[in-house]
């Protein structure tokens, strides 16, 4: 397994740049536990040393990660599977079509995990199942949030 500190490489940029998802781990506020999340609204800044994630304003892993920014996003692709770890921080409420918050993880170490002589010959695919108009307003409301990061 291939370790990395602290900068993403760059086919690791580009594939968060596209549309994609990325497993969100936190320690759960209460119980002290480990929550996976599944996220889509991602966006990996030039140099490689930022993750940026938009959620909405109340999901749990805000309030995590509000208690404990320690974070670990989990990726597959390309070719192979990827740990990150971070310390994150929330943003203030950004009001647009809906309220959301701006997740920037500082990535710390950049792990292969997959398993050994595993090679990925293929990328994950999804949909997104609500309205057409709403997905791309949406989408390009965050995507605005992503780059800017406000």
């Amino acid at each position: 397994m291939e370790t990395q500190a602290g900068i993403l490489k760059p086919d690791l940029i580009s594939l968060l740049r596209e549309e994609t998802f990325v497993f969100l781990t936190t320690i759960d506020a209460e119980t002290k536990k480990p929550q996976l999340s599944v996220v889509s609204w991602i966006w990996a800044t030039d140099d490689g040393k930022q993750i940026k994630i938009v959620t909405g304003h109340k999901g749990s892993s805000i309030t995590n990660i509000q208690a404990d920014p320690h974070v670990v996003i989990g990726t597959i692709g390309p070719e192979t599977c990827y740990a990150i770890t971070g310390t994150a921080s929330v943003s203030d409420i950004i009001q647009r079509s809906m309220k959301y918050r701006l997740i920037t993880v500082d990535v710390t170490n950049v792990e292969d995990v997959m398993f050994y002589g595993g090679k990925l010959t293929a990328l994950p695919a999804f949909v997104k199942t609500y309205k057409a108009d709403l997905v791309e307003k949406l989408d390009a409301e965050v995507q605005e949030i992503l780059i800017s990061g406000e």
